[in-house]
């Protein structure tokens, strides 16, 4: 993994390398291996680089042979190999083994569109055309790698972290007081809307193309989950054994392309049935003495650390091989000291109180000498894991018929009892609001009510609730310089996914959701992982927010001269609203849990 940053401007004098290493210096956690820029009289490219392949001769930004194309990317290609062997019998030579140069000479030999469809894996780069003056920005089709972008009046400026492009000083950190509603009903603006008013993110299976740093420009789609589904949805699997073996198959080989790398490489395994597949999978493989991390909780009945020993314990006995456990327990108090630094690397409000859990995971892997984690995010999303699917598809026709839209059900994911509450506390203006608050998220559901509901369900949460995952995997991975992979996102598995019957996803005979996945997991783990219902990551957070402690620090907070509440919210509903809920009259967990993010988040960038 990397960092990149980028300022395209017209005004040589802003382009100071001096300035804009600064910036990258705030990115050097992405890449503490190595770091390098390129400029010119239009463009400064900076890069630093977690050296995962071709460590000696992978560095960048790299030019293309005859000068004309520079790139830096941030992220892995997993068919790279298969590419660089098409580009060698058109003749194309190359000068090392880095993935980076297929993408360039791709780029070279067929331009970025074509070279978009090609490619596969987690990805978001830049490549500057010297001679057309030209800059073009993609990021891949599920949004694994993060890209944001902010145009002021003399200059267009990209990079990995929004904290890069603040450093510059070309930016103002001016809160984005439209998304704050958005925020409070989902965690997190979706979309391309951040909560710095002056700063977009590039969204999943887009790319820019700039030929002046002030050109009017919008972003355009090259892949998308909706229109896979559609293109798809005609040809809908529905036999059970081809469904298993396709699934299969897939995801075998996604697994092992994302074994590929020249530094160790890890597993995280919770204990689930999904990180615990990609285990038995690659313990079945062949794989040996693979390092594995678990997460458990001190002074909490939650811990899922004992079903990952037996895990290990079932694949060393089965296939030897040889598997390493590394569990790692923290508590509330670990979260609360980390929490200020862990907002820092976030750029946004935690949105997961179980980052913390994560980033822990990935320093102690970090200890072992590992680079490189392999994780089973993704497959709730694509297999129907969430136990909100099946209550929203059990139930959705009564709230339906009782008056209640199938946009908002799942907008608000089907809490909506606090809406008016939201919208007090977020002020008069919000009172009169119109559509535009609730964001992009919104008018995507509205456009696709044509789909069925299921499906509906999870593309949506493909579309928007894996951009928020994956900002959390990429950003408490790079905390601690490690590259987090995820077999589950490989694009052609989403597509094959989005294409199974909904039986097979959720068998409604049986009640069981993952269904198919489930089948598949019958060669590889024990039973009792199979059978075990979903917990996650567990957090004792909520309950600190309803005790002495949690009051205290989030009252202070809030009464800060310089709170979010006091300059952004109506300050009088949050203080009555946080008394309802200390008071137990009224819980309000989730509301205060945001409202404490986004008051550390604040405090942070005001500081």
């Amino acid at each position: 993994m990397c960092g990149v940053l980028g300022i395209y401007s017209l005004d040589s004098s802003i382009l100071d390398s001096s300035r804009f290493n600064a910036s990258l210096g705030t990115m050097r956690h992405r890449g503490p291996d190595d770091s390098g820029f390129y400029q010119d009289d239009k463009l400064f490219l900076g890069h630093t680089r977690l050296s995962i392949l071709d460590i000696q001769q992978g560095r960048q930004p790299m030019t293309s042979q005859d000068k004309r194309f520079v790139i830096a990317y941030n992220g892995e290609i997993y068919n790279y190999l298969d590419i660089r062997n098409q580009l060698e019998k058109l003749d194309v030579q190359f000068n090392s083994h880095s993935d980076t140069e297929v993408i360039l000479k791709c780029f070279e030999q067929f331009g970025p569109t074509d070279t978009l469809d090609r490619i596969e894996g987690m990805f978001a780069f830049a490549v500057w055309d010297k001679h057309q003056k030209q800059l073009f920005i993609a990021r891949d089709r599920m949004g694994e790698k993060p890209m944001y972008y902010a145009m002021v009046s003399n200059a267009f400026i990209f990079s990995s972290e929004i904290k890069a492009i603040l450093k510059t000083g070309l930016v103002s950190d001016d809160v984005n007081e439209d998304g704050l509603y958005e925020y409070f009903c989902r965690t997190k603006i979706a979309g391309s809307r951040t909560l710095f008013r002056h700063i977009s993110e590039l969204n999943p299976g887009h790319y820019l193309m700039l030929k002046h740093p002030k050109d009017n420009f919008e972003q355009q789609r090259y892949w998308d989950v909706v229109s896979q589904y559609m293109i798809t949805k005609e040809n809908t699997i529905s036999n059970e054994s081809y469904a298993i073996d396709k699934v299969e198959d897939i995801l075998l080989s996604s697994m092992r392309s994302r074994m590929l790398s020249d530094v160790p490489v890890g597993l995280l395994t919770s204990g689930g049935i999904d990180s615990s597949l990609v285990a038995g999978m690659l313990s079945q493989s062949g794989y040996k003495g693979l390092q594995c991390f678990s997460a458990g909780n001190n002074n909490n009945e939650i811990d899922e650390s004992p079903f990952a020993e037996r895990l290990i314990d079932y694949l060393n006995a089965k296939n030897e091989s040889n598997f390493q456990l590394n569990v790692i327990k923290k508590d509330v108090s670990s979260f609360l000291s980390m929490v200020e630094h862990l907002t820092y690397v976030y750029d946004e409000p935690l949105q997961f109180n179980n980052s913390v859990a994560m980033y822990y995971l990935c320093m102690e892997s970090k200890k072992h000498g590992i680079k490189v984690l392999l994780s089973g995010e993704g497959a709730d999303e694509l297999f129907c894991g969430y136990d909100r699917y099946e209550r929203m598809y059990l139930t959705a026709a009564n709230q339906i018929e009782a008056g209640k839209s199938l946009v908002d059900l799942l907008y608000y994911g089907g809490g909506i009892n606090n809406t008016t509450l939201v919208l007090e506390m977020c002020g008069k203006a919000y009172r009169h609001y119109g559509e535009c608050v609730r964001g992009e998220s919104y008018d995507w559901l509205e456009k696709n009510t044509d789909i069925p509901m299921m499906d509906l369900i999870l593309l949506y949460d493909q579309r928007y609730r894996l951009q928020f995952l994956n900002q959390r995997q990429d950003r408490m991975g790079m905390a601690a310089s490690i590259e987090l992979r995820q077999p589950f996102l490989n694009f052609e598995l989403v597509t094959v996914a989005n294409s199974l019957s909904i039986d097979l996803r959720f068998n409604q005979e049986v009640r069981q959701r993952k269904y198919i996945l489930k089948k598949i997991s019958e060669k590889y783990i024990p039973q009792e992982i199979i059978d075990r219902p979903k917990t996650g990551f567990p957090s004792d957070l909520g309950v600190w927010l309803r005790g002495a402690n949690g009051y205290s620090i989030l009252s202070s907070l809030v009464n800060d001269s310089n709170s979010i509440s006091r300059n952004y919210l109506d300050y009088d509903v949050v203080k009555d609203t946080i008394e309802l809920h200390f008071n137990g009259d009224n819980s309000y967990d989730f509301l205060m849990m945001c409202l404490f993010h986004l008051e550390v988040w604040h405090k942070i960038i005001k500081n």
